[in-house]
């Protein structure tokens, strides 16, 4: 299974480099495809991304990549993701879809082109979040309501600061949330920003 990330951003923010960093961790070398990318950000590529396929190419232009192969992850999709999308499915589209809050619909962007749609439940996840918990459905076949989440979790950050994230995450088999590494530091880092202006 390939994993596209649609980017819309002109350049790569700290945030974004964590997130598909994490996302590279689970998926494997190969397998995460960040498309539409900046020339600068091509001409840049942050080490800590080798192994993640990158290029300035939309989606439809990626090689493989058609309408019948390719599910869009999509909020406003009427059915949710099932394990058994994966016998018809090469291809799962991400793209600045998910972490905003409140949400953008910039999946219109992508819905536009015809491509089959499913959602991830009624809670807007992180992309990271969204790209493990559809390789648990698709690839491991565990149904998406059997899955464990944590929604709007606060995160602490001292003994006199905590964060509240608008988002759902994803537990672990301990019942832990999943966060990339670096995650509370640089929530440390950015904790004077508004973090749904972040992420």
């Amino acid at each position: 299974m390939k994993y596209i990330i649609e980017h819309f951003e002109e350049g790569l923010e700290e945030w974004c480099e964590l997130e598909y960093s994490h996302m590279l961790s689970y998926v494997g070398e190969g397998n995460l495809i960040l498309s539409n990318m900046h020339q600068s950000v091509l001409d840049n590529l942050p080490t800590k991304l080798e192994g993640v396929v990158v290029t300035g190419k939309s989606v439809l232009e990626i090689e493989g990549v058609t309408i019948d192969n390719c599910i869009l992850l999509d909020p406003a999709a009427k059915e949710p993701l099932s394990p058994s999308d994966a016998e018809n499915c090469k291809f799962l589209l991400f793209g600045g879809i998910l972490g905003d809050d409140p949400p953008r619909d910039r999946t219109k962007e992508l819905r536009v082109m015809g491509f089959k749609g499913r959602h991830l439940g009624p809670v807007q996840m992180t992309t990271d979040t969204a790209v493990m918990t559809s390789q648990h459905v698709l690839e491991k076949g565990i149904p998406l309501d059997e899955l464990k989440f944590i929604d709007h979790p606060e995160i602490v950050l001292s003994k006199r600061e905590t964060v509240q994230m608008p988002f759902r995450y994803l537990l672990n088999s301990e019942g832990k949330m999943i966060m990339p590494p670096g995650f509370k530091k640089l929530l440390r880092k950015g904790n004077d920003i508004d973090i749904t202006t972040m992420l």
